[in-house]
């Protein structure tokens, strides 16, 4: 098992950096007024952000260490436990390994499936 080491610190900085991210992006899409803010959104339409922005930064880190086993799990669900005290809610604390055990596996099993070695042979 390969070890990530990052303070939770750090990868909250992450999070919340794409989180911001992600909300610029929703509002020049019109999704959401131009005057919103993380702290004023809706803890469903806060979730949704969180979710996306969690998606996003996994797709960013190296094929190997999304394919290999780490910590990637716990460090996730450490940094969304942290982001309850950024975001004063309570509703993150919820958040487990396996929800985001569930949340990346999406990407962990594309990545094995075109990372086969035995993918070429199909082109």
């Amino acid at each position: 098992m390969l070890e990530i080491k990052i303070t939770i610190n750090d990868a909250l900085q992450l999070l919340l950096e794409r989180m911001k991210f992600e909300l610029k992006m929703r509002q020049k899409l019109n999704r959401f007024a131009e005057e919103s803010r993380l702290e004023n959104l809706s803890f469903k339409e806060l979730k949704s952000i969180v979710d996306a922005s969690i998606f996003d930064t996994v797709f960013l880190l190296p094929i190997e260490l999304i394919a290999s086993e780490t910590n990637l799990v716990s460090i996730i669900s450490s940094t969304v436990h942290a982001l309850s005290r950024i975001l004063h809610r309570e509703e993150f604390l919820l958040f487990n390994e396996k929800k985001a055990k569930r949340l990346i596996q999406p990407i962990v099993y594309h990545i094995k499936l075109q990372s086969n070695k035995n993918n070429f042979l199909n082109n």
